[in-house]
């Protein structure tokens, strides 16, 4: 059987790839001026980089 790519790299290894890569995403994001989506109490909301955060409506 074919060993996945994780198995291939490691786990330990494969988890600091995926982190760089969600980092630098973000920071690319923020660059932009696009939200992050993100869950507060429950909720999903964008937050900003200027801060700002406004609810995700239902259906928009």
């Amino acid at each position: 059987m074919t060993k996945s790519f994780v198995d291939e790299i490691g786990a330990e290894r494969a988890q600091a790839l995926a982190s760089k890569a969600v980092a630098e995403a973000i920071a690319e994001a923020d660059a932009l001026g696009l939200p992050q989506v993100v869950k507060i109490d429950g909720v999903w909301c964008r937050r900003y980089p200027d801060g700002r955060i406004e609810p995700v409506e239902a259906g928009r």
